[in-house]
C-alpha cells in the first residue's frame, strides 16, 4: 500500500472512533415511542398507543352479541392485525375511531368450530359453524336415526348384535361417506352458526336453504296418498315425520304433516346382511284345448304360493337400496310354489300384428330366481321412478318377455357397466321395448349389449330377451322393468308393473 493511502485509511478510522463516542453519549431513547399499527385485511387504518385496550373495547361494546350466543368473549374480525412498531414523532388515533373504523368495515367474532364436510368422489365441501361440539355429535345421530332403528343403530355401536342366525338383520360398516373435520376458529358473527343440534340436523336432512311445507290432514287421507299427492314416497313421509311408525298409522283430522323433500347432505351408509321368509308368487299358465269352443275357461290347477327363506347382503345409503343384492346361498324351500293352469278353449282367427294370446292371466315374472325388488315404483327424491328395479339374479343372468308380443325398440351400444347420471340410451341404456297388444307395452332395461333379439321379432311368453346388466344411469346391476300403456317415451303412461301380477 502506499504511504499516501495508508494516511487517508488512518484518517478515516480516526473519523469512525470519533463518531461513535458522539453517538453513544447521545440518549435517543428519550425520543423513541413503542406504538401499534392496525392493519385491515392488509391495509392499514391507523395507530394505537395500547393494543389490550383495543381489544378490551371491542369485547365490552358488543354485549348484545354476547347475549344472543350466549358466550363470554367478542373478538376482533379474522383479518385484523395490530403489529408492535416504534416511531420518534408519530401520531396515534383515537380508540374508538379505530373501533368505528373497524365495526364499519368487517365483522366481529366469537370462538366456536369449523367443521368441514367434503365428498370424497369429487371436491365438493361445504362448511357448517358451531359453538359447541355436542352440536355437531348430536346433530349427527339425528341425522343416522331418521334412516335407521334406534335400537339397531344402539346394538351395532355397542357389538350386541351377535350373528345373523335366525330370521332378522345385522348391520355392518356403519359410517359416512363424506371426509368430517372439525377445528376451532374465531367465526364471523353473520356467518350462518347453529345454535342446537335439532336445527342443524333439519339442515342436513332437507338441505341448508330449505323451507319446510306443511300440509293440513283432511278427512279420507293416508299417508300413502298424501305423499303421492305430494311427490314423497312413504318412506321420505315417515323420515321427515317420525312421530308416525308405519305407513298404516293413523291420521288426525286438522294435524298438520311436513311434506318437505328430503334433500340429504350427507351420506350415510350400511351394509345389511337379512335372512327373512319370502313368499313366491305362482305364475299363471294358459293351456289350450282346441276340443273346447272359443269362450270355454276353466282353472285346472289352482296355484299356490310357495315360501322360502332368503339370505342376501345388500348397501344401504340415505335409506336406498344402492347397487345389487347378493344372495348368500340358495334359498331354503319350505313349500313350493304350484303354478296355476287355466285350461282355455280353442283361439279365434284375429286379424293385425298387434293381436296376441294376452288375457291378462298369463304374465310372468321377467327375471330368475331368486330376485329382490331394490326400488318401487314410486317417488325417490322427487323424480318418480317409472318401474321396478328387480336384482339378486346377478350378472349376466337371463331376463325374460313377460308375455307374447312384438318387439318393438332394441337399444345397444351403451358401456355395460354406466354410471349414476349417464344418458346412454335415454338414462336406460341397453334396452328392449315389447308391444303386447291392447296397447300393453313392457320395458327391459340396463341389460347387456348382448341383446338376442331385434326389433319387428314376434317373442312368446319366457322368451330371452336380453341378459342382466349395469348400462346406462345405473349404480349396480339390476333390471329395470317397466310397464306402460301407450308405447313408451312416445305419449305412453307407466304404471306400476305389479299390477301385471295381481
Amino acid at each position: 500500500m502506499k504511504l499516501r493511502e495508508k494516511i487517508i485509511t488512518f484518517i478515516f478510522c480516526i473519523m469512525v472512533i470519533g463518531l461513535y463516542f458522539v453517538i453513544g453519549k447521545y440518549d435517543f431513547s428519550s425520543k423513541v415511542r413503542k406504538i401499534y399499527n392496525v392493519y385491515l385485511d392488509g391495509n392499514i387504518i391507523g395507530s394505537i398507543d395500547n393494543r389490550d385496550k383495543l381489544y378490551e373495547l371491542i369485547d365490552e361494546k358488543q354485549q348484545i352479541i354476547k347475549d344472543k350466543y350466549n358466550v363470554n368473549n367478542v373478538y376482533p374480525p379474522s383479518g385484523l392485525q395490530v403489529i408492535e412498531s416504534y416511531s420518534y414523532d408519530a401520531k396515534t388515533d383515537d380508540l374508538d375511531e379505530i373501533y368505528s373504523k373497524i365495526e364499519k368495515m368487517q365483522d366481529f367474532t366469537i370462538l366456536g368450530y369449523e367443521v368441514k364436510i367434503s365428498k370424497s368422489d369429487n371436491h365438493d365441501e361445504y362448511k357448517i359453524y358451531i359453538l359447541d361440539k355436542n352440536i355437531l355429535k348430536e346433530a349427527l345421530e339425528e341425522f343416522i336415526l331418521a334412516f335407521v332403528d334406534e335400537e339397531d343403530y344402539q346394538n351395532y355401536i355397542s357389538g350386541n348384535q351377535g350373528e345373523l342366525e335366525d330370521i332378522g338383520v345385522i348391520y355392518r360398516d356403519m359410517g359416512f361417506l363424506e371426509n368430517i373435520s372439525i377445528r376451532e376458529k374465531y367465526i364471523s358473527i353473520n356467518d350462518k352458526i347453529y345454535e342446537s343440534s335439532e336445527e342443524l340436523a333439519q339442515s342436513l336432512l332437507f338441505g341448508f336453504a330449505y323451507q319446510e311445507r306443511t300440509y293440513t290432514v283432511k278427512e279420507g287421507d293416508t299417508i300413502e296418498s298424501i305423499s303421492e299427492e305430494n311427490t314423497l314416497n312413504t318412506q321420505e313421509f315417515l323420515i321427515a315425520n317420525p312421530e308416525y311408525n308405519s305407513k298404516d298409522s293413523l291420521l288426525t283430522i286438522g294435524d298438520k304433516v311436513n311434506i318437505t323433500l328430503i334433500n340429504p347432505q350427507l351420506s350415510f351408509s350400511y351394509v345389511i346382511y337379512e335372512m327373512k321368509e319370502v313368499e313366491k308368487d305362482y305364475e299363471k299358465i294358459i293351456e289350450r284345448d282346441n276340443t273346447k269352443s272359443p269362450g270355454y275357461s276353466e282353472i285346472t290347477q289352482p296355484g299356490v304360493k310357495g315360501l322360502q327363506i332368503e339370505t342376501s347382503h345388500y348397501t344401504v345409503v340415505n335409506g336406498e337400496t344402492i347397487g345389487s343384492v347378493e344372495f348368500d346361498g340358495d334359498p331354503i324351500i319350505i313349500r313350493p310354489k304350484v303354478d296355476q293352469i287355466t285350461t282355455k278353449g280353442r283361439v279365434e282367427s284375429t286379424w293385425g300384428w298387434e293381436n296376441f294370446d294376452d288375457t291378462g292371466e298369463g304374465w310372468r315374472w321377467p327375471t330368475e330366481n331368486p330376485y329382490a325388488i331394490t326400488s318401487e315404483f314410486s317417488w325417490r327424491w322427487g323424480k318418480h321412478h317409472n318401474g321396478l328395479d328387480i336384482s339378486g339374479a346377478g350378472w349376466g343372468s337371463k331376463i325374460y318377455a313377460a308375455n307374447a308380443g312384438i318387439v318393438v325398440k332394441v337399444n345397444t351400444g351403451c358401456p355395460e357397466n354406466g354410471f349414476y347420471g349417464s344418458n346412454c340410451g335415454g338414462e336406460y341404456g341397453n334396452y328392449v321395448i315389447i308391444n303386447h297388444g291392447n296397447n300393453i307395452y313392457t320395458l327391459y332395461a340396463h341389460m347387456l349389449n348382448s341383446i338376442p333379439v331385434r326389433e319387428g321379432q314376434t317373442v312368446s311368453r319366457g322368451t330371452v330377451v336380453g341378459y342382466m346388466g349395469n348400462s346406462g344411469s345405473s349404480q349396480g346391476t339390476h333390471l329395470h322393468f317397466g310397464y306402460s300403456i301407450g308405447e313408451p317415451n312416445r305419449g305412453g303412461t307407466y304404471r306400476n308393473p305389479r299390477e301385471l301380477y295381481r
